[in-house]
């Protein structure tokens, strides 16, 4: 039955969807998009949309997660569409009634379901939370924050990064990314942007403007060759590539004269963590020092975020001929170590997100993972043994893998295999005692962040000591709420004009 239910809902989304005109279907989801934002004014598009659809939340009979908007959008530029003669075979598809489009999400979460079926025959439902978490988690968070942007710069936008992009794209990143966010602010209120926009006043010249949209946009004849393609293949479909991913914004018109955006937030995604799809062919010089740019950003923000214990870089240790050097950030309290960091910058691909074995199809990847725990075991074994050099390290003291990405989010499965891999490592190592290979949280740092700008030292340890027991395969931001009390401030605000020199301390662009 899953198959065929699959297919029965596959045939329904296509048949609707062959029938909708590109360019006024986006046009409507942009809409939905500003109006579920809380845009009143983008109500107004539709004859159907009451008041309370406005910033509708999930749980409202009228909200529509973005995710599906990304999915909706992706199947409508790869559907095949129909020669329509005569009367319209769903005169109910109107491109001003927000029915229209919340039958085409019903259809899309139906199909997804059919699917999601299909997969669990032989898979357990732990692998798909993994799935689930990859595709919403980053919705829900937001991407259009400080802690986002400064991150991204500082790694992605800054040094040899830096030189790669403009070497390759002809433009600095900083005017990539100044016209990127003006275009999402002008997205906004689900309107069209022109392409001959003059930006000037913003110091942005029109061939400027040109190179950025040229990496931000596609043609709408492009977009269709390009998510028929990447689209192609038996994958769930909630998890096959997006091309609004790598260009958020459809150039309508025979010049490309009508700038299109459904889903604004993936424009600022792609002037931010996107900025990764620039460098990622830099070569390994260029990753490596995002690699120590990732390390010294941790122990700085934990410097800042931790006190009144205090941290310190890695250490080296041990006699004359066996040098070790501890992992990257140790936070001590008094003469005693409390909590080791290690910090590892690699990127998850695709593959790793979405794939039915995402170990398999990322083994160097997790693989970095488990020698992080490792190397916070092996340092666990050098206490208990006393080797020299290395301060008093707390008997219960705990350990963190800091990631860029969320690789173990909601993944218990990945994570037993990450475990696995740590265990054959210390086997080899040899004098890794029981007692020394404790649980090890594994965080991606914008989670950690979340957690800290809503606690304190206290909590936090707290709340990585839960992760080991009762709330093992949680977030840490989920398994702080129950410390959470007031916000406190990014401690990095007044850097961002460090890496972006237009920017101005209000925060303004």
């Amino acid at each position: 039955m899953g198959k065929v239910a699959r297919d029965h809902h596959r045939r329904r989304l296509e048949k609707l969807l062959g029938h909708c005109e590109d360019e006024p279907t986006i046009r409507m989801i942009s809409a939905a998009t500003a109006m579920l934002a809380g845009h009143a004014k983008a109500r107004h598009l539709f004859r159907d949309a009451p008041a309370d659809a406005v910033g509708a939340k999930l749980g409202s009979p009228f909200h529509i997660s973005p995710w599906t908007l990304e999915t909706l959008v992706n199947e409508l530029l790869s559907a095949p569409k129909h020669r329509m003669l005569g009367r319209p075979q769903f005169p109910s598809l109107r491109y001003d009634l927000y029915d229209a489009l919340q039958l085409l999400a019903a259809r899309t979460i139906a199909l997804e379901g059919a699917e999601d079926a299909i997969f669990l025959e032989n898979h357990d439902v732990m692998t798909e939370m993994h799935r689930i978490a990859q595709r919403q988690f980053p919705w829900q968070r937001g991407v259009g924050n400080l802690p986002n942007l400064y991150r991204s710069m500082r790694f992605f936008g800054s040094g040899r990064a830096a030189h790669h992009f403009e070497a390759s794209a002809g433009i600095p990143v900083e005017t990539f990314v100044k016209i990127g966010m003006w275009l999402a602010g002008s997205f906004t209120d689900g309107d069209l942007v022109k392409r001959d926009t003059d930006l000037t006043p913003l110091g942005v010249s029109p061939e400027q403007r040109e190179r950025a949209l040229a990496l931000l946009s596609i043609s709408h004849a492009d977009a269709r060759t390009l998510a028929r393609r990447v689209r192609a293949g038996s994958l769930h479909t909630a998890y096959r590539r997006s091309i609004l991913r790598d260009h958020p914004i459809i150039a309508f018109g025979e010049q490309g004269e009508r700038l299109r955006c459904p889903l604004p937030a993936l424009v600022t995604h792609r002037w931010t963590a996107g900025l990764y799809l620039d460098v990622v062919k830099g070569g390994i010089e260029v990753w490596k020092e995002i690699g120590e740019k990732f390390e010294r950003y941790c122990f700085e923000y934990l410097s800042a975020m931790m006190g009144p214990l205090s941290v310190s870089p890695e250490l080296t240790y041990g006699p004359k001929k066996a040098r070790w050097r501890t992992p990257d950030v140790l936070v001590g309290d008094g003469d005693e170590i409390v909590l080791v960091a290690e910090c590892k910058a690699k990127r998850m691909s695709f593959e790793a997100r979405f794939a039915d074995d995402p170990v398999a199809e990322a083994a160097a990847g997790y693989g970095e993972i488990a020698k992080g725990v490792f190397q916070i075991w092996r340092l666990f074994s050098h206490a208990r043994r006393g080797i020299a050099g290395l301060p008093p390290v707390r008997a219960d003291c705990l350990g963190i893998v800091l990631t860029l990405d969320s690789w173990l989010s909601l993944a218990r499965n990945q994570e037993a295999e990450v475990v696995a891999a740590a265990n054959a490592l210390a086997d080899a190592e040899g004098d890794i005692a029981v007692e020394d290979r404790r649980h090890v949280a594994v965080c991606e740092i914008a989670d950690v962040e979340y957690a800290l700008q809503h606690g304190n030292a206290e909590t936090f340890l707290e709340a990585c000591r839960a992760l080991g027991g009762e709330k093992k395969g949680w977030g840490i931001s989920i398994a702080h709420m129950s410390f959470a009390g007031a916000e406190r401030p990014y401690p990095f605000k007044g850097r961002v004009a460090d890496v972006l020199p237009w920017w101005r301390p209000s925060g303004d662009a």
